[in-house]
């Protein structure tokens, strides 16, 4: 089982032992480090029985003439020479968030989640997808004004400033489901506050005034 956790990585506990799930992967830009690195958690087991998919320096333990052997892992699937500069970066990123602590930032994030949650479920001619309530639910939170396209939602967003997603996230199947061609999608950091959600709502009455009326 592999759980994509790059949403999630930098907003809850991450007990990898208790999920018992065979890989993790999160990238370096959601956890406020730079682009170009990732993070994949593997069970040893696994490692040992796949095989390298790129070849490269520094991935061999031993060369003969007709035969060599992979170096153990992980160090058989890291090829060539790795990524310094943004290993460093992810590094200072990580110990950025470290220095907050998770539960701080859960905490921080749940009460932006349910600040964001009480006020779309009151806004006229919104459509929420996903749990209304604080549970089981991280930082993101994803929405369409009713029959506006939610491109045109978010360039009026952005225009006053407030900066979120369009479209369909990487997840066209669940998009067909929904029956929908794209959502918005907004989410917190540590660096957000409830003023600036409060932002997004007044210019969310503007987008509506502009396309419903």
């Amino acid at each position: 089982m592999l759980v994509d956790s790059a949403q999630a990585v930098s907003r809850m506990s991450i007990k990898v032992s208790e999920w018992d799930c065979d890989f993790l992967a999160f990238s370096g830009h959601k956890v406020y480090g730079p682009t170009g690195i990732g993070v994949l958690y593997a069970k040893k087991e696994r490692l040992e029985e796949m095989l390298p998919f790129q070849g490269g320096g520094g991935m061999i333990g031993r060369v003969e003439k007709q035969s060599s052997t992979w170096a153990v892992p992980p160090h058989k699937f890291e090829a060539g020479t790795p990524p310094v500069a943004q290993v460093a970066g992810l590094k200072a990123a990580l110990e950025y968030l470290k220095q907050y602590g998770i539960k701080q930032i859960e905490r921080h994030d749940n009460e932006l989640t349910e600040h964001t949650l009480n006020q779309l479920t009151e806004f006229p001619d919104l459509e929420l997808y996903g749990p209304s309530e604080i549970q089981n639910r991280t930082g993101v939170v994803s929405f369409n004004l009713q029959n506006v396209h939610s491109h045109d939602v978010a360039q009026v967003l952005d225009e006053s400033g407030i900066a979120l997603r369009a479209g369909h996230h990487c997840t066209q199947v669940l998009h067909e489901r929904l029956g929908v061609p794209a959502t918005v999608r907004m989410s917190f950091g540590i660096y957000n506050d409830p003023s600036e959600i409060n932002r997004m709502f007044s210019a969310l009455d503007k987008a509506k005034t502009l396309f419903l009326h």
